[in-house]
């Protein structure tokens, strides 16, 4: 599904429901701080309960404006995760991880990036205060389109690392991250896998962070 670019939804990120809240609560201290008679440095304070009310004010999200405005962001929300469940993995796919799933993630991901900043932003400002508004993987299809044969995590129940007679197997903080962004239902259960489980993520998102690392270097010295 081919859709028109938004000309009027900002890709921007919103805050979330608990970061707004932090955020309010920033602002709420920086106020007492510049009440207080025991704060010598009013000054720096007063930047920045600036800088704070200023971020809140352009990152929170916003209800709209009459009737008219939100019902044709319900449409414009609805048309864009059409388009984005277009080519998405399903669940068990992402888990599983068979040959040509990362690739094939990697490239919905560039091909959906501003369309999924754009749907979270309408979420965010169509349902306020609902902290699972913008999660967009309660939308994955269920249905698979790949074969879990040779998948790298073959599909069992895991039972956690009691028995585990070598060494633990570990993940670096990159590799963690690069498990997040790839699957964050994997990342999620990464403790409660067996070692021989952890085994299989993690190579495979060794290559990923390797193959990401060569990227990175190649395009600092172009």
């Amino acid at each position: 599904m081919q859709i028109a670019p938004s000309t009027k939804e900002s890709t921007k990120p919103l805050l979330r429901p608990d970061a707004a809240a932090e955020l309010k609560r920033d602002i709420q201290a920086a106020e007492s701080k510049l009440e207080s008679k025991h704060i010598e440095d009013k000054n720096a304070v007063r930047k920045q309960l600036i800088k704070l009310r200023e971020t809140y004010s352009t990152q929170i999200p916003k209800p709209f404006a009459n009737g008219e405005d939100e019902g044709a962001a319900v449409r414009r929300a609805d048309e864009l995760l059409a388009s984005i469940r277009e080519g998405m993995l399903s669940a068990e796919e992402m888990r599983a991880c068979p040959p040509g799933a990362p690739d094939r993630h990697l490239a919905w991901e560039r091909k959906n990036k501003m369309a999924i900043l754009e749907w979270k932003n309408l979420m965010l400002r169509l349902r306020p205060g609902e902290r699972e508004a913008a999660n967009l993987e309660r939308y994955r299809p269920k249905a698979n389109s790949m074969n879990l044969d040779n998948a790298y995590v073959q599909r069992k129940q895991f039972f956690g690392l009691e028995n585990v007679t070598g060494p633990t197997v570990t993940f670096s903080d990159d590799e963690l991250v690069a498990l997040q962004a790839l699957d964050p239902a994997t990342h999620a259960m990464i403790g409660t896998l067996d070692n021989e489980a952890r085994s299989a993520v993690k190579r495979l998102i060794s290559g990923i962070v390797g193959n990401m690392a060569k990227a990175e270097t190649k395009g600092k010295k172009q």
